[in-house]
């Protein structure tokens, strides 16, 4: 059963068996497993349940109802726009539908450096494979790339490198373009449309609109997850509620579950520290002809050989791939003045658009702000730095190749560039806060894993340390960047944190 504030209007207090807080990549999974194991399981989600009925893919409608903030989650600077879901179904409910698993190189690096060698490869992988099954994992047919990601492919190969399309989630798509806004048409495998259902179909709980504000805990064991039932836009109290359990798994993200951690008094001092970003810069090109980038698969195609993965250094590099957004969005994510950015909004049908990803490496922090509130503390580092200014050289690169007429760099001081000649004014350019449009949609590491409580949030069986009965399964477990894209490495490790709970 589905549950929305309204239907307790009184509030509520119960036991379970199983508390998960959180229904996304992490939470959606371990819910599934719990129940269909034959454990009582409650699910508490902040965000509303939002059937594709609800999805009207109207922009100022869609971001304030399945986004965090609306979509304008920010670092502390005002420097990056933290993207993350808060629905039913987290982040799978509005990301690209993008299913890349963790590299091997990158589960050795994890061994080597940082101690967490419990799971195994093939462990690993089993568990990646069973993940990707059930959310509808297949690969996007070439002839299926809309103009805008053929595009990205023609013109990598035209300077000598290789493009392929992404392994996705999507299943029967129509090639509406809305991904970003929810998928009216239940395309989009997302959590809410495959381990959520399995949950329900055991007889779980679900309450969304569920804010869980602080974790009871006696000695060592946890004994509750107290909270408010609020309004799912305006985050109005309605009532409150207490949920006691044998098992908790927090699944809230790699931006809220270090919040809950340090809001309740637990999971030692590297709480909320070590956090990746994985920024990412826009490239934008005007062509002569129509693009209209804002249909078909939007974001379908990548740049393949630019981004490394290695034991010794963990994931490098960069990535470059075929994008598109929102009217709203796409004005928003570009660094144009008034004038320029008229220009290119009259000239949107042939605007291709890419995104310029890079793996950083931990450095950034999120702390409790007024009103426990996250303040996310990120500053772009000197290595990261450069290499989005090389991804997006290369971008522009491969747009130029591809007959662009020019390409827009994200910098507000920086020209429009016609040929590569232009494209020595990168070098004297830098990014800075709120100016130039940065984006974060795969947060990680703000409860690392590892054998050290000093140094470490979780143990190996992804328990918080100190505990007997929490485990944290979401992307805020891994030490590094796990891959380019988190849904599936988020799911592999929920598997295997399940797993070890049910055992």
């Amino acid at each position: 059963m589905i549950r929305a504030a309204k239907d307790v209007p009184g509030g509520f207090v119960t036991r379970t068996e199983v508390c998960v807080i959180g229904s996304g990549a992490g939470g959606g999974v371990a819910a599934a497993l719990a129940a269909e194991a034959g454990r009582d399981v409650i699910v508490l989600e902040e965000g509303p349940y939002v059937p594709k009925e609800q999805m009207t893919q109207r922009e100022e409608e869609m971001y304030p109802l399945l986004y965090r903030n609306g979509g304008n989650q920010m670092t502390d600077d005002g420097g990056i726009s933290v993207l993350q879901g808060r629905v039913l179904g987290g982040s799978t409910v509005v990301n690209m539908a993008d299913v890349e698993p963790i590299p091997e190189a990158i589960l050795a690096h994890w061994r080597a450096h940082f101690g967490v060698d419990r799971y195994g490869g093939d462990e690993v992988s089993e568990a990646a494979r069973a993940c990707a099954a059930a959310i509808g994992t297949n690969r996007i047919a070439p002839e299926d790339l809309n103009r805008n990601n053929a595009l990205l492919v023609q013109g990598a190969e035209k300077v000598g490198l290789s493009a392929r399309p992404f392994d996705q989630n999507r299943v029967g798509c129509i090639g509406s373009g809305y991904c970003l806004v929810g998928c009216a048409y239940d395309a989009k495998r997302s959590v809410a449309l495959t381990w959520i259902p399995r949950a329900l179909a055991k007889g779980a709980l679900v309450q969304t609109e569920a804010r869980v504000e602080r974790l009871e805990v006696d000695g060592t064991r946890v004994r509750a997850a107290v909270g408010a039932l609020v309004d799912p836009i305006s985050q109005r109290i309605r009532s409150l509620f207490r949920v006691e359990a044998d098992e908790f798994v927090l699944a809230a993200g790699a931006i809220h579950s270090p919040l809950l951690l340090l809001a309740s008094g637990i999971g030692g001092p590297a709480v909320g520290r070590n956090l990746s970003l994985q920024p990412q810069a826009p490239a934008v090109a005007l062509f002569r002809d129509d693009v209209v980038l804002y249909r078909g698969i939007p974001q379908a195609a990548f740049t393949d050989g630019t981004q490394t993965a290695t034991e010794a250094g963990g994931l490098g590099g960069f990535r470059i791939e075929g994008i598109s957004a929102t009217p709203g969005m796409a004005a928003t994510v570009t660094a144009l003045g008034p004038e320029a950015l008229a220009m290119f909004m009259g000239r949107f049908r042939q605007a291709a658009a890419a995104l310029c990803l890079v793996p950083d490496r931990p450095g950034g922090r999120v702390t409790r702000g007024r009103y426990n509130r996250p303040k996310i503390r990120y500053t772009l580092s000197d290595a990261a730095h450069a290499t989005l200014k090389e991804a997006v050289r290369t971008a522009a690169r491969i747009y130029l190749a591809a007959g662009a007429e020019q390409v827009l760099l994200p910098f507000p001081e920086a020209t429009p560039v016609r040929s590569e000649r232009d494209l020595a004014q990168l070098d004297a350019l830098r990014f800075r806060s709120a100016s130039s449009p940065i984006i974060s949609a795969h947060p990680q590491g703000t409860c690392r894993m590892g054998p050290d409580p000093s140094t470490s949030v979780v143990g190996l069986d992804l328990k918080v340390h100190g505990t007997e009965n929490l485990r944290v399964l979401d992307a805020s477990v891994f030490p590094t960047t796990s891959s380019s894209h988190t849904m599936l490495p988020t799911m592999t490790f929920a598997w295997l944190g399940s797993r070890d709970l049910l055992a």
